[in-house]
């Protein structure tokens, strides 16, 4: 009653009635504008009493999701708005959950409550629409249509931090409108010096005739009456909100009588109805500048005209989450409708003007996909004119309020979309891919468009402008191989492979990699991208084409690196960067470094040939030394694995071990030594567990079977694969250490089954499993023979072989088997090995008697000679020193 007879109905109707309860009638049957449920109220005529002074307030938000049409006539119910008990649904909420102890009520009178999102600089602590992010990160974790496991963790959605949001936000409006406005005197920099005051909450440049001349002035604010911004993953809303707030911001310090604002809007609105129309009628175009002028008559000294136009003409995002849209269209309406007081007069809805329709603002759609030929066919005069139809049509929606209006605009929309259909089939395209244009509705709240088309999806105006002017969010952070558990991110990534569209896909991408492209690849050419995204971008494999990429087509202009913060529940180090669409050999963008705190900023100095390549990516303190001294891959000289695995059918095991050290038995059951990735340290394990034998827990019961054979060596090394920043390598000489996938073992390579780094097929699927009798060779392979097993392990710990799997592994929080084969190991004599393992012994036995024994002295030696054998200059050795000790 609230949301669809309320706050969705005019106080009163074109025939001058208000608002009432329903009669039950035939013609009240499906009026969704009327209030249902009268006989199960408690005190109807106060309920009317009530609703009666509340506001019409539009928008879209409170729209009923239950269609006019009968069943029979394809329609649905899904809010069950009805008077007809056999057509409701068995809803039942117990009033204790709103008014018992801890219910909803007394939850909310514990807190002050504001809508306005604070600023950066407030203090005072409230619950304000920001909250709503956070909500968003968590409902995903209960609700989503695709699966009910760790739905945030498997998508990739997780709420980006104010700060961190309102950073970015800065410097790509700065360097965008710099780009976009006429500085007096020439210099660009300057103005974008200046523009960061004007955006700056904490300045006290509320008079911005200060800093900018009156030409200056007027031209950033017609900069920024034509700029776009979009946001193509937006998740919550967080940064088309902070770039909401910027703007005003910035324009309240530029115009603050909202006079060129004002004009600006009218002349937009007048350019768009003759670009969507061919001979646009006198009283449309009048009807419409009376609207904007109404708008700032009322609110002439407020920010409401500013944020009405920025949200018509600037911020757009999309998202492929419907409720990620709504929150966002949310987030929006409530930072709009607290720019107005009422002035108690119901005649004209006291005061009040209702909300826009956000629907082709924030869409549901798919950004990563598009439409086969789309581009290409809209070309024809009639598709175009179609569109220029389409556009005026969803124009009009965005400011109609009466219901009826809307019911009317949103049935010509269908309309436009099926001619555009039979028009896109009629020059060629496939029925299935033409289809898709008609069958999306944007004001269905719970479709989604599972494509994406710049010029389609917003009815953008495309005669002056080609695209955005800048592109900006927190993509989604999903390995592909990951998003196979998916099923909709599997065909989802199927159908990116098959579509051949984007150039920088590189083995195991992310799902980041394809955003980054489009992103830049939806800019206006001098436009600007930025995106917070996992730092192993920078140093990934998978990222080397995209790096590639950026360099050949445009400027890196600044890289912050965040690496030392956890931004992030995830655990996921971020980097953020900004990256114009020009061309230039000028790729020395300024590097940032974020300290304990984000903010806290130390600049890395800048090499300007060595950042004409993709080393530009990589942070001062993880770039990996050139090594002049003769090396070996370490898969040339030992075989590199994961541990056992846990199968994923039905009744295998989830679990590995039963006993601690200090409490098990060798017995029948519990005679296997077993260590996970979390026990292993540097040169020794802290400990260990048993695995049960002769139970459904035994090593032939995982996926796949492994024989002991393989663990058996007199010498191996075990590594962990998640050990985030800090790798590490551990020595073990125990016949049959059993480990786990989190744990990678490196050994010998004397093992009869052993073919090029991988055990044969023959070996590991035999029907006795790990009891198989694998012979051993008698003899190691000639690279074996040359290295100790002890050597390798002080090598691996070094700080040189630290530092350069940092800055070439594929990703940030693991290390794969691939990672650690491709270590370059100094290919020297036994003779030269011998000091180091002399210190790696005294370091062994000192760690046997005590785990947290210093050995750093030990270490230290070690890497003096290390840097010897890889042949390091001292400035190298100095680098590698302050990489190591960061």
């Amino acid at each position: 009653n609230l949301f669809f007879a309320t706050l969705n109905t005019e106080i009163r109707d074109a025939k001058n009635n208000p608002r009432r309860f329903s009669k039950r009638t035939r013609n009240d049957h499906r009026n969704f504008s009327l209030w249902r449920y009268e006989e199960e109220i408690a005190n109807p005529g106060r309920l009317q009493e009530l609703f009666s002074q509340t506001p019409f307030i539009n928008g879209g938000l409170f729209d009923c999701l239950d269609s006019e049409e009968s069943a029979r006539s394809g329609g649905q119910r899904l809010d069950c708005f009805t008077d007809d008990v056999n057509q409701r649904k068995d809803y039942s909420i117990p009033n204790r959950l709103f008014f018992g102890p801890g219910g909803v009520i007394p939850i909310f009178e514990k807190y002050k409550f504001t809508l306005r999102e604070n600023t950066p600089i407030e203090q005072d602590v409230a619950l304000d629409p920001e909250l709503l992010g956070k909500v968003f990160e968590k409902l995903l974790g209960a609700y989503n249509p695709e699966t009910s496991e760790n739905v945030r963790k498997q998508t990739g959605s997780y709420y980006t931090p104010r700060e961190v949001v309102d950073y970015m936000v800065d410097e790509a409006l700065a360097a965008a409108l710099a780009e976009n406005a006429n500085p007096d005197d020439g210099d660009r920099q300057y103005l974008r010096e200046r523009i960061g005051y004007l955006l700056d909450y904490a300045d006290a440049c509320n008079d911005a005739r200060d800093i900018f001349t009156p030409a200056e002035r007027s031209s950033l604010v017609d900069a920024i009456a034509n700029l776009r911004v979009l946001d193509p993953a937006v998740g919550s809303g967080a940064f088309p909100m902070s770039v909401l707030h910027k703007l005003t911001l910035a324009l309240r310090r530029l115009d603050p009588d909202n006079e060129e604002w004002e004009e600006l809007q009218k002349r937009i609105a007048v350019k768009r109805m003759e670009a969507s129309l061919d001979t646009p009628s006198q009283q449309e175009r009048d009807a419409e500048l009376k609207e904007i002028s109404a708008v700032f008559e009322q609110y002439r000294d407020s920010d409401y005209g500013r944020k009405l136009y920025l949200m018509q003409n600037a911020i757009f995002g999309v998202d492929r989450q419907p409720v990620a849209c709504q929150i966002a269209k949310l987030r929006f309406f409530i930072s709009l409708a607290i720019e107005q007081e009422s002035n108690g007069n119901a005649e004209n809805n006291y005061g009040i003007r209702p909300l826009p329709n956000l629907e082709t603002r924030i869409v549901a759609a798919n950004t990563l996909l598009g439409v086969a030929n789309l581009q290409e066919k809209m070309t024809s005069p009639t598709v175009e004119d179609l569109l220029r139809q389409l556009r005026s049509v969803r124009e009009r929606h965005f400011h109609a309020s009466a219901r009826q209006t809307k019911l009317n605009l949103r049935k010509e929309d269908n309309r436009l979309r099926v001619q555009i259909q039979n028009e896109l089939e009629i020059l060629g395209m496939q029925d299935s891919y033409a289809s898709r244009i008609s069958s999306y509705d944007p004001y269905d709240q719970n479709a989604r468009a599972d494509w994406f088309d710049k010029k389609y999806t917003f009815s953008l105006d495309t005669s002056t402008k080609d695209g955005f002017d800048v592109t900006i969010g927190n993509p989604p952070y999903v390995r592909s191989e990951t998003s196979d558990k998916l099923p909709d991110y599997r065909e989802m990534r199927r159908q990116i492979i098959s579509g051949g569209q984007y150039q920088t896909l590189y083995e195991k991408w992310d799902l980041y990699i394809p955003f980054i492209e489009q992103s830049y690849s939806l800019l206006n050419p001098g436009g600007f991208t930025t995106l917070i995204v996992s730092d192993a971008y920078c140093h990934a494999r998978y990222g080397k084409k995209s790096r590639e990429f950026f360099l050949r087509n445009g400027q890196v202009r600044r890289l912050d690196f965040l690496g030392k913060i956890q931004i992030f529940e995830a655990g996921v180090r971020n980097v953020t960067y900004l990256v114009q669409k020009a061309n230039g050999a000028d790729n020395a963008p300024e590097r940032r470094v974020h300290n304990k705190r984000f903010g806290d900023v130390t600049l890395l100095p800048t090499d300007a040939q060595r950042n004409l390549t993709d080393r530009a990516f990589f942070p001062e303190d993880v770039t990996a030394p050139d090594f002049r001294a003769p090396t070996l891959p370490l898969s040339d000289i030992c075989y590199v694995t994961y541990g056992l695995r846990p199968s994923s059918k039905p009744g295998a095991p989830d679990a590995f071990v039963t006993a601690d050290l200090t409490t098990a038995r060798y017995d029948d059951i519990h005679c296997k030594p077993f260590v996970e990735g979390k026990h292993l340290d540097r040169w020794l394990p802290r400990t260990n567990l048993y695995l049960e034998w002769g139970t459904d827990r035994a090593p032939d019961q995982f996926y796949a079977p492994t024989f002991p054979e393989m663990y058996e060596a007199p010498e191996k090394i075990l590594v962990p694969r998640s050990p985030g920043a800090n790798p590490k390598a551990t020595y073990d000489n125990r016949n049959l250490l059993f480990t786990p996938s989190s744990v990678g073992f490196i050994r010998w390579r004397d093992l009869a089954g052993v073919r090029n780094g991988s055990v044969s097929k023959a070996a590991r699927y035999r029907s006795e499993g790990y009891r198989a009798d694998l012979p051993h060779r008698e003899d190691l392979d000639e690279s074996s023979k040359r290295f100790a097993i002890k050597f390798l392990v002080a090598v691996m710990n070094s700080a040189v072989l630290r530092t350069y799997l940092i800055a070439n592994r594929r990703s940030n929080i693991h290390l794969y088997p691939d990672d650690w084969k491709k270590l370059p190991i100094p290919d020297v004599a036994r003779e030269r090995q011998e000091p180091v393992i002399a210190l790696v012994d005294k370091i062994l036995e000192a760690k046997a008697s005590d785990a947290n024994a210093d050995t750093s002295a030990l270490e230290d030696e070690i890497d003096g000679l290390v840097y010897d054998l890889y042949g390091l200059t001292e400035d190298e050795i100095a680098a590698v020193r302050s990489a190591a000790s960061s």
